[in-house]
């Protein structure tokens, strides 16, 4: 009915009101492109404002935690923030840089087999711990608890750091293996279904890329995670 008149328009025998339904037959075709494009230039709008948007990607702490499997299922974009950065300024990363960024390593993933989020909030963002908080709380709604123990980093690669007026970012590959297993809190140790996923005694191996933050010389925040490709 966008597109063209009714029958009984079009089944006339005067010719006043063959025109008249001509004439109504046009203003449906053109309302109805106009309904088209209108719909088409949102949807446009909406894949264009969704895929301009970055947000924080989690797994690998997180990976075994959701209903999902993963929260990388949970953002749109998977978008490093670097893709969209404005006005900056490529910077170096020093040693000591490298060093922060292996000990949030370990502290983080210490943090999160622990269920502490006290912990946490001393290591990442607002944004990241919000997301964590939310991964724990999903946990617990499914009686299961995600551990990550002795972590043991292998390799970290600077892939690009930079600053934004008073910010400073920069994203890092990181290597590690760990004890990464998930028991169900509904079973005793030793019971059929207890490890509802991993191991706990063999150690898995470990590559993400994490971005870290700070604000002027401070100290580094972990501000997003992502799998590498």
């Amino acid at each position: 009915m966008l597109f063209g008149a009714t029958d009984s328009s079009a089944k006339t025998n005067e010719a006043g009101e063959h025109a008249g339904a001509v004439d109504a037959s046009g203003a449906s075709n053109f309302t109805g492109l106009l309904l088209v494009m209108l719909l088409a230039g949102a949807r446009l709008y909406y894949v264009m404002r969704v895929r301009r948007t970055p947000a924080p990607v989690l797994s690998g702490l997180t990976r075994r935690s959701t209903v999902s499997g993963s929260l990388s299922g949970s953002f749109p974009g998977e978008s490093s923030p670097a893709t969209l950065r404005t006005a900056t300024v490529d910077t170096a990363v020093t040693p000591r840089d490298q060093a922060a960024f292996q000990q949030l390593l370990i502290d983080i993933q210490t943090a999160w087999g622990k269920q502490d989020l006290i912990g946490l909030r001393r290591f990442v963002t607002p944004e990241m711990l919000t997301y964590f908080s939310t991964a724990l709380a999903e946990q617990t709604s499914r009686e299961i608890e995600n551990h990550v123990e002795d972590v043991v980093l292998g390799r970290a690669d600077v892939r690009e750091s930079w600053s934004e007026e008073a910010m400073q970012y920069a994203t890092v590959t990181l290597h590690w293996s760990a004890r990464d297993y998930t028991v169900s809190l509904a079973k005793k140790r030793g019971e059929p279904g207890y490890v509802v996923e991993g191991s706990e005694e063999i150690p898995a191996e470990t590559s993400e890329v994490w971005t870290f933050m700070r604000y002027q010389n401070g100290k580094w925040l972990l501000s997003a995670i992502q799998q590498t490709e």
